[in-house]
């Protein structure tokens, strides 16, 4: 049987690089939390504010994938051509996610346009929606177009925990309680998703802008504790999702293999992995078997929809 080295685009986890390959009685498969890190955050922007340009060099500096969820139309009505700047982001690994057209009407049309001018002008993907004011009757159009989406209620979200993939929590807070919520998510193992519409400086009215400097060092904090997963929307609530969906598999078993099968919800993105551990036997998917990580854990490809259990 083929060895499958997986090559995934996840961190790598805090601890030690050589940990033996589990040895003991085949199964006990566990998906790690937060792809083997204490806690999550994510940094979003919303609205395509003239201060997040304005600093992005600086956000850009920083080092970590952020979420910008742009209004379409504050693009398209301006005079200069913000589409360059913003498409400057997209190649620099940062998500774009879809905060509607106009930001006022709720209907598909106003998504629809803003998802088509991203994949239009960017080339990239829509797989996250935040919604505007947090107005939650845009939910249904939602479903039906993203895989995930943002509320406006603070709070941490928890594995496995019944939050609504449709209505994730958010915190929209001042920077002096930047701290405060990535603690709140270390402590609680959770994921805290950080909202910012834009920064002091602007000349476009962003809605409570906060103060650059004290921004930076929220995030300078947060990666410097070591064992928080700093990412995405669609990075680590792709994860969050997939290990509710696997966790909820019921395992067919057959002679010597356990099998867990699995459908991934529509519009989840391609090329995601789950990092999971058992106590003993060999993983494989597709007949390729899975390499052990000395970090702790086998990586398994969501796309396979498949894992199975070797005794």
């Amino acid at each position: 049987m083929v060895k499958l080295n997986i090559i995934s685009s996840l961190p790598i986890p805090p601890g030690v690089n050589n940990l033996p390959v589990p040895s003991g009685i085949p199964g006990n498969l566990k998906v790690l939390n937060w792809a083997g890190f204490t806690g999550a955050v994510s940094y979003t922007f919303d609205d395509s504010t003239s201060s997040q340009l304005d600093n992005y060099a600086e956000l850009q500096a920083l080092g970590i994938p952020m979420t910008f969820y742009i209004q379409t139309n504050r693009i398209t009505m301006k005079p200069v051509d913000l589409a360059a700047l913003w498409s400057k982001i997209v190649k620099d690994g940062h998500e774009i996610g879809n905060h509607t057209n106009d930001h006022t009407t709720v209907s598909a049309a106003n998504i629809d346009i803003a998802t088509d001018f991203i994949q239009n002008t960017f080339g990239t993907d829509v797989y996250s929606i935040a919604y505007p004011y947090g107005d939650t009757s845009y939910i249904p159009l939602a479903k039906t177009r993203f895989f995930i989406g943002r509320g406006v209620s603070g709070g941490n979200i928890l594995p496995n925990d019944s939050t609504d993939p449709y209505n994730l929590k958010c915190d929209i807070h001042s920077t002096s309680r930047m701290d405060f919520v990535v603690d709140s998510a270390r402590s609680v193992k959770g994921w805290r998703i950080i909202l910012v519409h834009g920064f002091t400086g602007g000349n476009d009215g962003a809605y409570q802008p906060v103060n650059y400097d004290q921004f930076a060092a929220g995030v300078v904090y947060a990666k410097s504790l070591g064992d928080i997963w700093i990412d995405t929307v669609t990075n680590i609530g792709a994860y969050w999702r997939a290990q509710k969906i696997l966790s909820s598999v019921t395992p067919v078993f057959s002679g010597n293999t356990t099998t867990w099968n699995w459908t991934l919800p529509d519009h989840f993105p391609p090329g995601k992995y789950l990092r999971v551990t058992v106590d003993g036997g060999t993983l494989y998917q597709n007949d390729k078997l899975l390499e052990w990580d000395g970090h702790g854990y086998y990586e398994v490809s969501l796309d396979a929809g498949s894992l199975t259990l070797a005794h």
